[in-house]
Formats: C-alpha cells, sequence, structure tokens
C-alpha cells in the first residue's frame, strides 16, 4: 500500500501538470479549491492527472468536491 508521503508526492506531482509551482505551498491541510490553488476546472485536469499516475481511477464523481489533501491520500490508499 502507498504510503501517505508517497501518496503527497505524486499529488504534488499532478498538481504540478496542471499548474506549474502549485505544490510550493502544500501541507496536509490544503483545500485545492477553498485555498485557491486550483479552480473547478483545473481541478478536473488534476484528477485525470492524479488517476493517470495512479494507473486506477478514484472512486469520485462529477460532484466530488472535497479537494483536502488528506481525504484524496485517503482515496489513494482504497
Amino acid at each position: 500500500m502507498m504510503t501517505n508521503d508517497e501518496a503527497f508526492e505524486l499529488i504534488k506531482k499532478a498538481l504540478d501538470e496542471v499548474s506549474e509551482g502549485a505544490s510550493e505551498s502544500l501541507t496536509m491541510d490544503t483545500h485545492l479549491l477553498e485555498d485557491d490553488i486550483l479552480d473547478s476546472l483545473d481541478a478536473m485536469s488534476f484528477m485525470f492527472e492524479l488517476e493517470k499516475m495512479l494507473g486506477k481511477s478514484l472512486a469520485v464523481d462529477e460532484e466530488f468536491s472535497d479537494f483536502k489533501i488528506t481525504t484524496l491520500i485517503d482515496l489513494m490508499q482504497k
């Protein structure tokens, strides 16, 4: 299973693919939408990149809006 640190690094890598340099201020408490790191369109691109890097689909739908780093890590570890 992927560790929290490995998942966090993968999130940062996917985020930088969508918005270069966006991962510089990330912490485990960061919420990508509420903290204005991504807008809703970029969030979908980010999820696509993250799933591509993971090699699997995450269990989210179009209504998904909890882009907190800890929530994303939990999804990645399932």
